[in-house]
This record gives C-alpha cells, structure tokens and sequence, in this order.
C-alpha cells in the first residue's frame, strides 16, 4: 500500500510541473542554487528552494506572502507585510538573479521562474520556442565552406538570364567592394578616439576581469509610522480618494506632536535615494553597453567574502558602510555628515551647507588592490546629488579622457582619486567639476 501511495505523490509531482518531469526540476534547480549568481545569497537560495519544494508538492497555500515570510524568514505567523515586505523584496531579487543565471546557462533542459505578482514557480522545457535550422543539403560544399546559393537561382529572381561575362564582371565588383566595406567597418572599430582608449583603460580593471561585477547601493536610515498609528490618524481625518486606493501620503505632525516609539519602526533595506537610483541605472548601463555581467546587490545583501571574489562598485557614502569602510585610509575621505576632507593636508577640505543644499561634493575612487583583494571603485557624494554626478563623471569618457591628461605616466595601472563639485538645481547636479586629484 505504501508504494501505491508514492506512485500517487509523484504522479501528483508530475503533473504539477506542467508536463515536466520533477527530476528534471529538483536537477536544474541544484545547478541554479550553485551557480554564480545564487551561491552568494542564502537567503536567495533558500526562497527559490522553497518556492519550488512548494509548488511541485501543490502546496500553493504556503505560497502566500505572510506565510512564505513566517516559513523562510522566520517572521511570526501574523507580521504586517506592508511594514516588513521582505517577501516580495526577496522574490524580486530571485527574478533578477534566475535572468542572470539563463543568460549564461546553455546546458539546462528546464526553465524555471517565478511570474511577478506571484510566488508559484513556473516549469517549461528549454528552447520550445526555438526556430528549427534550415536543412543542410545533401551534397553541400565541404566541411568549413561557406553556402553560397547558385548564381542562376539569384539571376532569375531578376528575370535575367545569367552570362560568364557579366559573372565575371559581379565577382570583380565585388573584389573591389568587398576590402572598402571591411575597411569603413573596422576603422571604428579598432582605430578608437583616444577618448575612448582613454576611458576604457580606465575600466578595464572591471570590463577585464572575468567575475561578475558586484554592484553595491547602501540602504537609507528611515523610520516609519506604524500601521496601528496612521489606522488611528485616519479614523478621524477622512482619506481622500487616492488615499483610498492606497497612495502614500505624509500625516500632519504639527509642532509639539507626541508619538511613541512603539509607533516608529525603522524600515531597513526598503528605501533608496532617487540620486542613487539614478547613479546605478549610469553604471548599470555602462557595462550592459560592454556585455559585462553584474550583480545588483542592496541594503544589507552583501558579506565581505562577496567583495573578495567580485570586482566591485560601490554607489553611495553616508549610506552605505561598505564606501566608508573601503576608503577610510585613503586620501580623500568623509567627516561628518557634509564635508570631504584631505588626511594630507588639514587645510584642504570641502563642505555643503545642509539647508541651502544649492552644491555637492563628491568622491570617486579607483583602488585597484582594495582591502578585499579585487578592483574597488566608488561613486560617493556628500548628498545623493553628488553621488548621482560622480556616476555621471565616471560613464562619460570626455570627462575620464579630460582626467587623465592631468595624471602621471602609467596611470593606467595606480589608483586613483578625484574629489568632483557640482552645482545642485531642483535636486538635479549639473556637470561636475574636478577640483582635486590623487594618484599612487
């Protein structure tokens, strides 16, 4: 009886995978768990592992968001995931690194992947939609050659009938042709502007390194008004419309407002400034431009042992303790909360005032050996405006090929600082510009 009962169980698998067989699954996830993208993230792993445990088992009730957080993240049964999303946060994560994983996965028989908007793991079989090869034909030319189709078909899609002059006269047009096509093809691509020599030199500890690039966004310290708190606000101030389909919208705390702390909660690893955002997406599109890899890492996401295997760019200072910890010894640092100053010389330093907010600062670093072992580059301003200028600098190769005019012989190959200025309107930086230079 009791194999009778297993044969039902794994029927019962089988169908649940959509036609897929259940092996197949539980062998292209291990591969996935392993793989470059995964095995740098626990908590990744063990989301993805459960979600597919659950799905292929039909479990879809444990698929629900309050009970994936009590399950995996050992949140209690009841927690307010509007207050704590780290579900949804986490499942979001999971989509991005299965689309890094498929970018380079080739062998894998099986696709798995979890739709937005649910948690219920997807399986379909690899390349169904795959458009079949043309037939080679049975007596083609040898091994290595290429396919050339026959002059008399091409010539008579044209109604002419082809003649062994005008053959000839084609194939020495095309002689001709051929060597000028080449030429205005490569000139681009290999003669490059000494603007572009410049800036990839000055990447290339990045675009050069085989590893995934790791790039790091620091999370903002914020606190928010508890569920129980803005329910109450609301049972005596009507919401308006928006408000009723659920807009966020900031609760009158006029002065001498007393809330207590149990009405606070820090949001930890949610929020994000909108420079960052904007510095990440400049990086981001720099190396997708140059096919390099990357891996988007936030809030707490990220260990030292991560820094030790990725070449690594940091986005951010006051809020992200990786920046400070990374550069802490270095020439240019940060002091407080709105001033860069110069550990070689007391009487250099550069400062914002924190309510006019009309300029920023910014450092850029480029260490080549860091504290892990692996290339280190920073985009840093004192507010979220210079850290939006400094990516701004750092993927402009007029700037970079600017900068390194002024650097010494075999600059290519020290490591680098720059301190940026930039002008601040309606949050917006304008173009930065290079007020002081290091490098060793």
């Amino acid at each position: 009886m009791a194999h009778a009962v297993e044969k039902d169980d794994f029927q019962e698998r089988q169908e649940r995978s959509d036609g897929v067989p259940a092996a197949e699954i539980e062998k292209t996830l291990s591969s996935i768990l392993q793989s470059t993208p995964f095995h740098s993230s626990k908590q990744s792993q063990e989301l993805l592992q459960y979600i597919v445990n659950q799905t292929l088992a039909g479990h879809l009730e444990m698929l629900k968001e309050r009970v994936v957080g009590a399950n995996v993240f050992n949140r209690k049964p009841d927690y307010d995931t509007n207050d704590d999303p780290i579900v949804r946060g986490r499942a979001a994560e999971i989509r991005k690194r299965l689309a890094l994983y498929y970018q380079t996965a080739r062998e894998d028989s099986v696709l798995i992947s979890v739709p937005s908007g649910s948690f219920k793991a997807i399986f379909e079989w690899a390349g169904t939609n795959t458009v079949p090869l043309p037939p080679v034909p049975q007596h083609g030319p040898k091994r290595g050659q290429p396919i050339i189709p026959p002059a008399s078909h091409v010539v008579a899609g044209l109604g002419l009938a082809p003649t062994s002059s005008g053959i000839r006269r084609r194939i020495w047009w095309i002689a001709i042709a051929a060597p000028v096509v080449l030429l205005a093809w490569a000139i681009p691509h290999y003669l490059a502007s000494s603007e572009e020599r410049a800036f990839n030199q000055f990447w290339s500890p990045i675009l050069d390194n085989p590893h995934t690039t790791l790039i790091y966004v620091g999370g903002n310290a914020v606190y928010q008004l508890s569920s129980a708190y803005v329910d109450a606000y609301y049972q005596k101030h009507p919401r308006s419309q928006a408000e009723e389909m659920g807009f966020e919208s900031y609760i009158p705390l006029p002065p001498g407002t007393k809330i207590d702390a149990q009405d606070l909660y820090a949001a930890k690893d949610t929020f994000v400034t909108i420079g960052d955002v904007a510095a990440t997406t400049k990086i981001v599109s720099l190396l997708v431009h140059r096919n390099k890899q990357f891996d988007v890492r936030f809030g707490s996401d990220v260990a030292f042992g991560d820094l030790r295997e990725h070449p690594t760019i940091l986005i951010g200072a006051h809020n992200n303790s990786w920046t400070l910890t990374m550069t802490e010894n270095l020439r240019y640092v940060f002091k407080g909360a709105d001033a860069i100053v110069d550990r070689s010389d007391s009487q250099k330093h550069w400062s914002t005032n924190a309510h006019e907010f009309a300029e920023d600062y910014a450092i850029v670093s480029r260490v080549l050996n860091s504290k892990t072992g692996t290339t280190v580059i920073t985009a840093a301003g004192i507010g979220h405006a210079g850290t939006r200028a400094a990516a701004e600098f750092l993927a402009n190769p007029q700037s970079i090929s600017a900068l390194v005019k002024s650097l010494p012989k075999d600059w290519e190959k020290k490591n680098i600082q720059i301190v940026l200025h930039t002008t601040v309107t309606n949050q917006l930086p304008g173009a930065p510009d290079v007020v002081a230079t290091y490098c060793w």
